[in-house]
Order: C-alpha cells, then structure tokens, then sequence
C-alpha cells in the first residue's frame, strides 16, 4: 500500500508543477481551474484507486497463506505479520511456522 501513497503524491507534485508551468498560457483563469481538477482526476486519482483494488485482491483472505490466517499475529488488513514485520504470501511464512500461536 506504501507505493500506492508514493506514486500517488508523486503523481500529484507533477501535476501541481505541470499547472503552474500552463498557469501563464490559459487565458481563462476558470479553464485553468477545470484542467487543474481533471488533471488530478485523471493522472491522480484513477490510477491510485486502480493500485488499490489490485493491492485489496493481492490481501484478500483466499490469497493469503492458511498457517498465517489462523495466528493471532496476523493483521489481516494489511497482510502483515505484527513479529517479523513483514508480508505474508500465499506461499511465504515470514516466521516458518516457529512463532505460530492460535488465533483466540
């Protein structure tokens, strides 16, 4: 989820330099305005919910590896093991298995 953020401000600060550098060629301030908001939708916004549709299905519950959905170290939401810090994978166990307690 991490890169979804980066490239989304990332995207955003080339949209916010591109708009200033156009600023002087618009002769209507109000049409700078509309391409400024499109310009956010369009290069921002989009892609950044299309990251996060594809990073929710890469977490969903039938992806992730079923040792790790079971541990009480699991946090879900992220796809996260709280010990080892690190992503759980379908078929990756950051801890092998050594520090699995029962979820209760």
């Amino acid at each position: 989820m991490g890169a979804v953020i980066f490239w989304g401000i990332l995207r955003f600060a080339l949209v916010i330099a591109a708009s200033w550098a156009v600023y002087g060629l618009v002769p209507e301030h109000n049409d700078w305005w509309m391409m400024f908001f499109i310009a956010i939708v369009v290069v921002v916004l989009y892609p950044a919910s299309l990251g996060w549709k594809k990073h929710a299905a890469t977490i969903s519950p039938e992806n992730q590896n079923p040792l790790c959905a079971t541990c009480k170290h699991l946090a879900a939401r992220e796809a996260l093991c709280k010990i080892t810090d690190e992503h759980v994978g379908k078929d990756y166990t950051p801890c092998e298995g050594m520090r699995w307690e029962p979820n209760t």
